[in-house]
């Protein structure tokens, strides 16, 4: 019994004292983006993302004799120091709550602005029924293309009310999701249908 009470006291002041640590290194982290900060009228985007991970790799390094053994993290080890940097961040919400969000924001405008759709204009060569309508169109460079109708969008009735004929004109603008294949039995990307034009 004594030997378990043992374990669980040394257990709990290694899992407080790498905390401690942590906690320091998201102090110096906070201190370090708002020097960075008073400096720079436009702190934000990749800026803002490139100091933190600069501030925080400083100091790591700094401290990284306080973490024990099995607890270091090496540069090359990205899922190590990924995990560092969250557990971090994590504490970095206790001291400086604003430099958090604002990276959030900017990671969320960085989702949305990867998630545009694009565009391809070309001739209509075939349009499939089968579990899925499938619009076939081709470029005018000769690069075909199998867009998925999947989700409604406005003029999504082109393609359900038959309004669309083979050898027609149109601009298709569509967004790329992965989905598995059944029959390939694998994970593959399929462009699908956000918008239909006429031309």
């Amino acid at each position: 019994m004594k030997r378990i009470l043992f374990l669980l006291s040394v257990l709990f002041n290694v899992v407080s004292y790498s905390q401690d640590v942590l906690s320091v290194i998201a102090k110096e982290t906070c201190e370090c983006l708002d020097n960075k900060k008073s400096k720079s009228d436009n702190f934000t985007g990749d800026e803002l993302k490139t100091a933190v991970g600069l501030c925080m790799i400083r100091s790591y390094s700094d401290h990284m004799s306080e973490f024990k053994g099995d607890e270091k993290v090496k540069f090359g080890d990205e899922g190590g120091m990924t995990k560092l940097g969250e557990d971090v961040a994590v504490k970095m919400l206790e001291t400086c709550p604003n430099m958090i969000m604002e990276l959030g924001k900017e990671s969320k405008n960085d989702v949305e602005a990867e998630a545009e759709d694009v565009s391809v204009t070309g001739e209509v060569t075939d349009i499939k029924s089968e579990q899925f309508l499938t619009l076939q169109l081709k470029d005018k460079n000769g690069r075909s293309y199998s867009l998925l109708l999947l989700d409604y969008f406005e003029t999504a009735s082109l393609l359900t009310n038959n309004e669309i004929k083979k050898r027609d004109k149109l601009k298709a603008s569509y967004t790329e999701i992965e989905l598995f294949d059944v029959k390939a039995k694998e994970f593959r990307y399929y462009k699908i249908l956000t918008k239909l034009e006429k031309q």
